[in-house]
């Protein structure tokens, strides 16, 4: 297999292959543009195999995931506090919310008003038709086929300085990347370092205002 296959994000063709024997064993491709790491397309899981692993996630209301999802509602309250917005005005989607839509639940109980959008569980396809102040994506960037077309369409429904919260874990070096237990999962399929995650802002008119692995905050340029 040669290394000539574009980057998913930005299309770059100087990308580089490398294959992971160790099981689960996968064929990885790096982009030297954009820094987007990312499994070949053709060794994904299908659409059903994806499913049938979403089903056991558990994103149920523990103190541990309270805890895990603590900073994104931080981040919130932060930019509530700085537009001198009450929760009641704010506007929010959770985007890839997967089966149990805990956090639009979290966010209820503070009083904003939030909706949750999965293609699996909650695919209501009119919240996509609306614009939010914030969009959250928690752990959902890393399973993105596409991504430019999926972070395109929550630009697109981003009000100008909203917020877009997004919760995805950096890939560590070459060298620990093999054993890396955020690889093991097969519906992880890309990989953002923080020098993918400045290319996105800069592409998708946004400002990279939080940068610190597994949390990143964007704001969206006037």
């Amino acid at each position: 297999m040669d290394g000539l296959v574009k980057c998913l994000l930005c299309q770059s063709s100087r990308t580089e292959v490398f294959r992971v024997e160790k099981k689960p064993a996968r064929t990885y491709h790096h982009c030297l543009q954009c820094d987007l790491l990312f499994m070949d397309p053709s060794e994904r899981l299908s659409t059903e195999e994806e499913k049938a692993r979403y089903d056991f996630h558990e994103n149920t209301d523990t103190p541990g995931y309270r805890s895990f999802l603590a900073p994104v509602v931080q981040e919130i309250e932060s930019f509530c506090e700085k537009c001198a917005l009450s929760p009641c005005q704010v506007k929010i989607l959770d985007f890839g919310c997967g089966p149990a839509a805990f956090l639009e639940s979290l966010l209820r109980e503070r009083g904003y008003k939030a909706a949750s959008y999965d293609p699996f569980y909650f695919p209501d396809p009119s919240l996509l038709q609306q614009a939010y102040d914030v969009i959250t994506s928690t752990e959902v960037w890393e399973h993105f086929h596409h991504p430019p077309l999926e972070i395109a369409r929550l630009t697109q429904i981003l009000k100008p300085r909203g917020l877009l919260a997004v919760m995805t874990s950096s890939p560590p070096g070459k060298e620990s990347f093999y054993d890396w237990p955020y690889r093991r999962d097969l519906t992880h399929v890309s990989f953002y370092s923080e020098i993918s995650m400045r290319w996105i802002a800069g592409h998708f008119g946004l400002e990279l205002i939080k940068a610190q692995t597994p949390y990143w905050v964007f704001q969206k340029k006037v």
